[in-house]
């Protein structure tokens, strides 16, 4: 230290330095003062402009007697010696590779000696892919024998930095690398080892995935897993990282290399997961191996049979604690919280086998944990509460990807999940609330179980208030906003409760800020499911809602954003307007006051508020929509991102510096002198999106939506003006903005169409950019929900085109609408969209594999033909896009349909998952339904599966089924013999019957048994045995009690049976109970029109006036016709004969 303490009082910058003043310049880096160290750095600028100067450094590398100095040359000279190298003599060029080699070998300090492979790398990139350099390979391969441990360690390190050189220009070579890194993954050093696996990690990432490539590649995996197993025993588990990282690589770019090592891979990452004296981090990291391998090949676990105990392991980690609660909250970085944590990680690897992979293999194993799980608690008094966290949170976590299962186990789960909110643990607490809100988010139990709410939402209520931790709180208050958001008419009850608990958290000036937000984002579901029961509330809430919306500060702001929200859903629920009209202004000024913040969530429900006035008022909106439109546009151009530079090279400027090395940037001699292909440099830039703008920009689209459909003559001068900006949007970066701006869009063409319908051209732009957008989605995005988005949009334009006439459709029809779309719906159909391109690529089928390969034992999933769901959503957009176009195509359209309803008859295959299924008949149905008779013959061929779906296990599907059988025999009218007609009717009678527990199954039904009774001319209503035994089933099963949506169907479709002579001649004995059936209908509507019936666009649960009409002068009809009628039509009661008359 004394040389370098005399450097730093003595050296002063020379002007007319030369190499041989290295000593001095190299000594000066090494000093602790910076103006020392900046002279020295200048100096070495200007002496480094010298080709001499690489020989230089070389002999100052391999003669200084301080490791430092020689150390800093060898650092030095990597950075320059490429520069110089073409200037060089090559007599010297081989003395310079003479000096590295034998450096390489004889230098005894471990780190100067790293520093001279490192120049070997920098130098062999530049001459080995030339043939300059053709000794190196054998050189690096006898060191790798060498008894040396640190020439054995060196080389692998070279090999790792050489290996894509290596590779790409003597592939030859290939084998025998393998052989030699397979010796040091074997090697009898654990330093050596863990070199060797750095250049096994180069190899795989280099490798062209050639055959005998990937089976050496494969032959390497075993001592890859040694190696990481020899890292951990000798708690060098930082190395075992790097084992890790090689395996994520094998998994991405060389998956077959991992046949037939799978299960041991496994194995070892998940006896690393649940050892729990190693490190969070490498815990971590083994899950994250098997998280890479089920996103990427979840098909590779299920022919080893993996899932299963994978699943045994990593349930219990779901309820491991978590950092905070082992270190305390405060200790815990919060910015590396979620990383840190087994239990997080553990949760999303077994949320993401459940998406990857079908239902069947991951639900039992999960019911089965959960089930012993809660037993041995109940059993056993607190018994464990990690493991009773674990099996409630676990249920929640499987909710999205197994809902169809769970939902039909739902009444058996759900009280257990209940019964939990009371347990001792608040993290059972708390796993049992975010398991209930999965469950309403996910499930769709308002379906199937209509009345569950009354099990939960109580429930919740009840403990919410006494809840002492706030982590527990927030998941209650979640779960009670996921059910709320569910409920229509039924919300009344929980409205007063819920304010009540509401009013203690905004009174309190000692209220957390998340508190108040989720407790409002709650009032906002219950006011947008029934607003109507708030109104009477508003005295009280509305101080609330406007001191929140007066609050400035940071933490008061999201609260503040969702006051907005609550104040949009009661202007625009049912009798908002009347119940809100004196608060408007109030309202739009504390919206707008909003934008003056720089807080991009005030901006988004800013925007959402709006639309829901513009929702309530309609065209006397007028007066605030320029300010609106205005907002939305600014909002629509907002600067989104900012691209900067890869981490890597920000770390390759920066990071690698030896303190006094000039870098790379500082040089003025026009060389290239950064790391650029060394090791982690270079990469691309990676892209930031500010916080909160996608949300906004979603909001503002959204809003667009609203005014061009909700104020159409207000707003169509503004079609224009946003015709280009939203058409952006849907082709934004985010699939939220591409979503909404896909409805904006559609909207927007609606109301232009509006404005000037066709013969005039004028709309036709918008409308064109519409289904352009949507041609453009199904042709390349690869978000689902966007496409169906866009595909839904695209059937709501056709079908306004079509309404209005006037050659609109012509022009679709030129402009290669109609064909391209029903292209795109063929493909999404076909699976061959881009949007249904999984993950698992090869569609659980290997290339070149036949059913049964793979080592199975008739467990096989391509031998049972169930492939990964590839996202019913998009299913969906097709069952509202494919019937339109038919729709408009009509009896033109039948042989278009052909490999249409080839490809959903494929999707109706019972070893597809039932929402498949569901979907796929339905889009038959409506398709047929719009085709009309020309679409018949497709009928018989659709019908016997439906109609073997009456006993599907789900309610929701068995109750589309019936739909769509009932609509088939309708419109196939003569096509069907009677005996499948009567097939038909005598499935239907049990479903009419109590059997059938499901309501909805059984209004379906009734309609689906009117259709039968009423095909055909009446042909089977004719027929005195089956006509008889259906319509008495009908009867018994009426009336309409959950879907009223086949109420005209069903009433209707009985006034005609009975309308028709024939049909009376058969049926008439059961006239009598018609007639009661109808008194009693009228009556019960006439009443719930004096009571003023809930429901936010007041049609929930009722039948339209056209129907009761018609039940009314059917039943005056009957009674004038027949003496047993009129008998029956004397008992109706005071209420009812009103209601009729």
């Amino acid at each position: 230290m004394g040389r370098v303490v005399r450097a730093q009082q003595t050296y002063k910058a020379a002007a007319g330095a030369t190499v041989a003043d290295l000593p001095q310049i190299l000594t000066a880096l090494l000093a602790a003062d910076n103006d020392v160290r900046g002279s020295a750095e200048a100096t070495l600028r200007n002496v480094a402009r010298d080709a001499n100067v690489v020989p230089a450094l070389l002999t100052h590398a391999r003669g200084d007697p301080d490791p430092q100095v020689r150390q800093l040359a060898a650092v030095v000279l990597k950075r320059r010696v490429l520069g110089h190298w073409p200037r060089l003599p090559r007599d010297a060029q081989e003395q310079v590779k003479h000096i590295l080699l034998d450096g390489v070998v004889k230098e005894p300090v471990g780190l100067v000696r790293r520093s001279i492979a490192d120049v070997v790398s920098r130098v062999a990139k530049a001459t080995v892919p030339m043939g300059q350099w053709n000794a190196l390979p054998e050189f690096l391969a006898q060191c790798t024998q060498s008894p040396e441990e640190a020439h054995r360690d060196v080389a692998f390190v070279i090999f790792a930095s050489l290996t894509e050189t290596i590779v790409s220009v003597m592939t030859q070579h290939f084998a025998t690398l393998g052989g030699l890194f397979q010796n040091g993954l074997n090697d009898g050093s654990l330093k050596v080892r863990v070199a060797a696996l750095r250049a096994v990690l180069s190899l795989v990432t280099n490798t062209t995935g050639e055959p005998n490539e990937v089976k050496i590649i494969s032959g390497l995996v075993p001592q890859i897993i040694a190696t990481a197993r020899n890292a951990i025993e000798a708690q060098e588990e930082e190395n075992a990282g790097l084992a890790f990282e090689v395996m994520d690589e094998l998994i991405e770019s060389q998956p077959k290399a991992l046949s037939g090592h799978v299960p041991a891979i496994v194995s070892f990452c998940v006896e690393c997961a649940n050892a729990t004296q190693l490190e969070t981090t490498t815990r971590r990291r083994a899950l994250d191996v098997v998280s890479f391998l089920a996103r990427h090949k979840p098909r590779a676990l299920l022919r080893a049979k993996l899932v299963q105990p994978l699943l045994r392991s990593l349930c219990p980690l779901v309820g491991e604690p978590k950092e905070e609660d082992l270190a305390g909250e405060d200790d815990i970085d919060e910015a590396r919280e979620e990383e840190l944590q087994v239990q997080t990680v553990a949760a999303r690897l077994v949320d993401l086998l459940a998406l990857k992979v079908p239902a069947r293999h991951v639900l039992p194993e999960v019911l089965q944990f959960a089930s012993q799980a809660l037993a041995d608690g109940a059993a056993n008094g607190e018994g464990d509460a990690k493991r009773r966290h674990a099996a409630v949170a676990v249920l929640g976590i499987v909710c999205e990807g197994c809902a169809e299962g769970l939902q039909r186990r739902a009444p058996e789960i759900l009280p257990r999940v209940v019964q939990s909110l009371r347990d001792p643990s608040p993290d059972v607490r708390g796993g049992a609330a975010f398991t209930l809100g999965q469950m309403a988010e996910y499930l769709q139990l308002q379906y199937d179980f209509p009345h569950m709410h009354r099990d939960v939402l109580p429930a919740l209520f009840a403990v919410l208030p006494t809840e002492p931790d706030k982590r527990v709180q927030e998941r209650m208050m979640y779960a009670m906003d996921s059910w709320l958001e569910q409920l229509d008419d039924e919300v009344a009850p929980y409205v007063e409760p819920l304010l009540r608990i509401s009013y203690i958290a905004l009174d309190s000036p000692d209220a957390r800020p998340q508190v108040k937000e989720m407790l409002l984002s709650a009032c906002a579901s219950a006011a947008a499911a029934a607003g109507g029961a708030m109104h009477p509330h508003l005295p009280a809430l509305l101080p609330r809602l406007e001191r929140c919306l007066t609050a400035t500060e940071d933490k008061d702001l999201k609260p503040r954003a969702r006051a907005l929200e609550v104040l949009g859903m009661l202007v625009s629920a049912r009798g908002g307007r009347a119940a809100m009209e004196a608060h408007v202004p109030a309202v739009m000024a504390a919206a707008d006051s909003g934008f003056d913040l720089d807080y991009s969530e005030l901006r988004e429900y800013g925007h959402g508020m709006y639309a829901e006035v513009a929702e309530a008022l309609g065209e006397a909106f007028a007066p605030y929509l320029p300010g609106c439109v205005d907002k939305a546009m600014t909002s629509l151009r907002l600067d989104d991102g900012v691209v900067y530079d890869s981490d890597e090279e920000e770390h390759e400027r920066n990071g690698r510096r030896i303190a006094g090395l000039p870098g790379g940037d500082s040089d003025d001699d026009g060389e290239d002198l950064s790391d650029s292909d060394s090791d982690g440099g270079g990469g691309g830039g990676n892209y930031s999106i500010f916080s909160g703008v996608v949300e906004e920009k979603a909001a503002a689209c959204k809003a667009v939506a609203s005014y061009a459909h909700h104020c159409p003559d207000a707003f169509k001068t503004h079609i224009g003006a946003f015709l280009n900006p939203m058409g952006d949007m849907a082709d934004y970066m985010h699939e939220m903005v591409r979503s909404q701006a896909h409805h904006a869009l559609a909207r927007m063409a609606q109301c232009a169409l509006r404005a000037a319908p066709p013969p005039s051209a004028e709309a036709f732009p918008i409308v064109d950019a519409s289904l352009n957008a949507t041609q453009r989605a199904a042709l390349e995005d690869d978000d689902r929900d966007a496409v169906a988005a866009a595909m839904e949009s695209a059937a709501e334009v056709i079908k306004s085109v079509a309404a209005i006439g006037g050659g609109g459709i012509r022009h679709l029809a030129d402009a290669g609408h109609l064909k391209g779309l029903s292209d795109h719906c063929l493909a999404v159909l076909e699976g061959r969209a881009p949007c249904q391109e999984g993950d698992d690529e090869d569609h659980w089928a290997e290339e070149g594999e036949q059913p049964g390969e793979g080592g199975d034992d008739g467990d096989d999933p391509e031998e049972e033909d169930e492939e990964a769901e590839l996202g019913q959503i998009v299913l969906e957009g097709v069952a509202e896009l494919l019937p339109a176009l038919a729709a408009v195509g009509g009896a033109e359209f039948a042989p278009h349909f052909q490999p249409h309803f080839a490809a959903l008859m494929r999707r109706t295959s019972g070893t597809r998952p039932e929402g498949q299924r569901s979907v796929s008949y339905a889009t038959i149905v409506e398709v047929v339904r719009a085709i009309g008779p020309a679409a018949a013959p497709v009928v018989p061929l659709a019908l016997p599966g439906c109609c073997r779906e009456f006993a599907a296990e789900t309610a929701g599907l068995r109750r589309n089924s019936v739909y769509c059988a009932g609509v088939m025999v309708e419109v196939a009218g003569a096509a069907l013999t009677p005996r499948d007609r009567l097939d038909v009717a005598r499935a239907l009678i049990p479903l009419l019957s109590a059997e059938e527990t499901d309501r909805g199954v059984r209004d379906n039904a009734a309609g689906a048994a009117v259709r039968v009774l009423a095909a055909d001319g009446f042909a089977a209503a004719k027929d005195p045995d089956a006509g008889a035994a259906l319509l008495a089933a009908l009867l018994a099963a009426l009336p309409i009690a959950e879907d009223f949506e086949e109420a005209a169907a069903t009433y209707g479709g009985l006034v005609s049976v009975f309308a028709d002579p024939g049909a009376f001649a058969v049926l008439k004995r059961w006239a009598p109970a018609t007639v009661s059936l109808f008194a009693r209908v009228v009556g019960d509507e006439y009443d719930k029109a004096k009571k003023g019936w809930p429901g936010k666009d007041g049609a929930s649960k009722t039948v339209d006036a056209g129907t009761i009409a018609r039940m009314a002068a059917a039943i005056d009809a009957l009674t004038k016709a027949d003496a047993n009628v009129a008998e029956a039509a004397a008992g109706m009661t005071r209420e009812q004969a009103a209601a009729v008359a």
